[in-house]
């Protein structure tokens, strides 16, 4: 998205601002400090040491190479990307773990060798993680619920298939219905695995907005862009810090809403000053 709007918009606090969240907080962004917004996919980004003898990314645009920080490592803050990172590489190993479970289950009942893996659903790792994690995202939370009763039913399999393989005629059931399992139940679980992994990555799409600081070009990164709004000098909150000999902020004030939601009004000039 190209803008054409005079970069003396920015400094005027009524206007038009792009919202976003890092962590728990909200932030707006002057929609004439943006030259230029695309996604994350559509660029190339390189490693170049800095005068600080430091590294960060550049990626070419309009013939230039243009910095490309990180909005949320710049504020300190945690970036929903890494967050669902993480979590597919948990459920990736979670899922494993299942497929693991069940061919460990079916060599205990082939060689009657102890099975030693959790029985209770709720003692596995992925039992104790999923006990305790509620999604925030709803589509994700609708799929984490259909996990429940086929998780719990695989479980279920060791004691019983275990008991009736006891005896020969009873081992030869216990192998029968196993072999069932792994195409109904287990199947089951594995497809949500994945659909679990498919919705985290559809909900992180990178997007990177070029700014203007008052002396340069640079691009911050972020999970995603909420909307735009539309604020007055009426909804400002000037922030006292500003009055302090203190390190600059990435923010000079705050943006509330009538609904007393509350905006960081972010301040490219010391963007890259902290």
């Amino acid at each position: 998205m190209q803008n054409a709007l005079n970069l003396s918009s920015a400094d005027n606090i009524a206007g038009s601002y792009l919202t976003f969240r890092v962590g728990n907080a909200a932030f707006a962004l002057a929609v004439g400090c943006v030259r230029y917004i695309t996604s994350r996919d559509a660029i190339t980004t390189r490693t170049v040491p800095d005068t600080s003898y430091e590294r960060h990314s550049v990626f070419e645009h309009d013939g230039l190479p243009v910095p490309l920080y990180r909005f949320s490592e710049l504020i300190e803050s945690h970036s929903r990307s890494d967050e669902s990172a993480a979590l597919i590489e948990l459920l990736k190993a979670r899922k494993q773990d299942h497929i693991n479970w069940l061919d460990a289950l079916e060599h205990s009942l082939r060689s009657g060798e102890p099975f030693v893996k959790a029985t209770d659903p709720h003692k596995c790792e992925f039992g104790r993680w999923y006990d305790n994690y509620q999604a925030e995202d709803q589509e994700l939370q609708e799929i984490l619920v259909r996990f429940d009763a086929p998780h719990k039913h695989i479980h279920s399999l060791a004691e019983r298939l275990l008991d009736l393989a006891l005896t020969d005629e009873g081992k030869v059931e216990s192998l029968k219905i196993i072999a069932e399992e792994r195409h109904a139940t287990l199947r089951q679980l594995l497809e949500l695995f994945d659909q679990a992994q498919a919705r985290l990555q559809d909900m992180t799409k990178p997007v990177v907005i070029i700014l203007e600081n008052g002396s340069r070009s640079f691009a911050i990164e972020l999970d995603s862009i909420d909307g735009m709004m539309e604020f007055t000098s009426k909804n400002f909150l000037a922030d006292v810090h500003k009055d302090h000999d203190e390190e600059a902020l990435c923010y000079d004030g705050y943006f509330q809403t009538d609904q007393g939601d509350l905006f960081l009004k972010v301040d490219p000039q010391h963007l890259l000053t902290r």
